[in-house]
């Protein structure tokens, strides 16, 4: 029998909410060389005091740089561990469903780095769609996925993570078919997979 995606989506948040304050001392200070580039990238291109949706904001490392550098961030992350880690730190983090939930906007930016893999495959292209539809004209996206073929599951002592790979043309079509220009992109070797990193402009 086919595996339920709402059951996926549901077993993947409660491994990152368990997973979420160990996640947040391993990920301080450490980074893809890619995410840092297009991080300054996008926000050099960023109108000052920018409006940003960042999803998946996680222990929220890279909203505090954007808002160390003037723009204005919206953190959400559909976790509650993660929501809880920002909260201790001082920071407001409102739940956001990615796939469910309104947007809001127009945004001048948009940032959705390590969140798309963990969506199902036939919900990415809707997905895809609503972020473009949240951004301003000549709005930027700052996104990443990982590169492959079909899915897998990581099983972790804090529970499993249900992964979605995509060939680079997939995707890229898929992104320029809702109107976005990619302007930059890089790939780079992750710990487990390939990782494409990019900074998009809506037309």
């Amino acid at each position: 029998m086919p595996s339920d995606p709402a059951d996926e989506s549901q077993r993947t948040v409660e491994a990152y909410d368990a997973y979420a304050e160990r996640y947040a001392e391993v990920t301080r200070g450490s980074h893809f060389d890619s995410r840092v580039e297009a991080l300054d990238l996008f926000m050099a291109r960023m109108k000052p005091k920018g409006r940003v949706l960042e999803v998946a904001s996680g222990p929220g490392w890279d909203a505090d740089v954007m808002e160390g550098r003037g723009l204005t961030v919206r953190r959400t992350d559909i976790s509650e561990g993660f929501i809880a880690v920002q909260a201790k730190r001082g920071k407001r983090v409102e739940r956001l469903d990615l796939i469910e939930d309104d947007l809001g906007g127009p945004y001048h930016g948009l940032v959705a780095l390590y969140v798309i893999q963990h969506i199902a495959r036939p919900l990415v292209d809707g997905v895809i769609a609503r972020i473009a539809a949240a951004l301003v004209p000549d709005g930027l996206l700052l996104f990443s996925f990982q590169l492959g073929d079909g899915e897998r599951v990581n099983v972790e002592p804090t529970g499993d993570y249900h992964i979605v790979m995509w060939p680079r043309e997939e995707m890229e079509a898929m992104l320029v078919r809702h109107g976005l220009e990619i302007v930059w992109d890089r790939t780079e070797d992750g710990r487990e997979a390939r990782w494409v990193t990019l900074v998009a402009r809506r037309v």
